[in-house]
């Protein structure tokens, strides 16, 4: 059941919760487009959550398909790479060739390389999914 519409701008969090003992959950949007789902223990959590990743996105991050990229709206062209619950999944940067890479926490390489910010995110999000750690709800 539809609860509340959070909102930032073009930004926003459609709050859902089927019955009083389920945990609320939201659906990010950007503009009419849907770019993730986070979980929150209570309602105040998940308005905490809606802000800690407007945050990211005022100071210039990126969110698609529940990653969030820093750094990709500030010409900083390089940040922390984390799940919209605020797990530090790695970084990324870009090179003098303009080519963008990511490197896991857990390793020293690359894990995924692309020739855009834009096709980055999709593949570390299909890195997220193909290692089980989507926290999509």
């Amino acid at each position: 059941m539809h609860m509340d519409t959070l909102s930032h701008g073009d930004f926003s969090c459609e709050v859902e919760q089927d019955d009083s003992s389920a945990k609320p959950t939201g659906i990010l949007k950007y503009r009419a487009f849907e770019v993730g789902r986070i979980v929150g223990s209570s309602q105040d959590d998940l308005r905490a959550r809606f802000a800690d990743i407007c945050d990211f996105i005022d100071s210039g991050g990126m969110v698609r398909h529940s990653v969030v990229m820093l750094g990709y709206h500030n010409k900083a062209f390089k940040g922390d790479v984390l799940l919209v619950d605020g797990e530090i999944i790695g970084e990324w940067v870009s090179d003098d060739e303009e080519w963008y890479h990511f490197t896991a926490s857990e390793s020293s390489n690359f894990i995924c390389s692309a020739p855009s910010p834009w096709m980055l995110h999709d593949a570390i999000s299909d890195w997220v999914e193909s290692r089980g750690n989507s926290k999509k709800a």
